[in-house]
């Protein structure tokens, strides 16, 4: 049997229709702002500072950093899966690059102090057991080495304690 509808559906089902009124009407303000052109997105985007000579700058002053640092170097070296030929190429390249760029006043008040960072950031890093892009806490433990180990230290105790009793 169909019930005549009650004060509280009704209410209901006027906020429900509010509320998809609501919901229609922001995504059609939100598809129509978009868009809109806006040249104030061009001017910003002409005024920002060049990021490839920032990116660059910063792979110099991480990389020679690393390279200029025993430390930070030979666990680098060791970490590296190429090899330490082929991974201090790139070490040994940066370091005579830095000197140019630390003293670039434009570029330096264009990205910051990029040197500084990087060497605050790769004493934090190495304290955290990470050299560039490798983990250097330690080798990895292999398991199956380290299991077989263990079944024969197992079964030559278990022998030794046969031939007593």
């Amino acid at each position: 049997m169909l019930q005549p509808p009650t004060q509280d559906t009704i209410m209901s089902s006027r906020q429900a229709f509010r509320f998809t009124s609501v919901l229609l009407l922001l995504s059609i303000f939100s598809t129509v702002t978009t868009a809109i052109y806006n040249p104030m997105y061009m001017l910003g985007r002409r005024q920002t500072g060049d990021a490839s000579s920032c990116d660059n700058y910063a792979t110099i002053a991480n990389l020679s950093t690393i390279g200029s640092n025993a430390t930070y170097r030979s666990a680098y070296l060791a970490a590296s899966p190429e090899g330490s030929d082929p991974a201090r190429a790139p070490l040994d390249a940066a370091i005579p690059q830095l000197p140019a760029l630390t003293k670039d006043v434009a570029l330096n008040e264009q990205c910051g102090n990029l040197t500084t960072i990087a060497f605050e950031e790769a004493q934090t890093n190495f304290t955290n057991g990470i050299v560039l892009q490798f983990k250097i806490n330690g080798a990895p433990l292999r398991i199956g080495a380290g299991a077989m180990g263990m079944a024969t230290l197992v079964a030559m105790v278990a022998v030794m304690v046969a031939d007593v009793l």
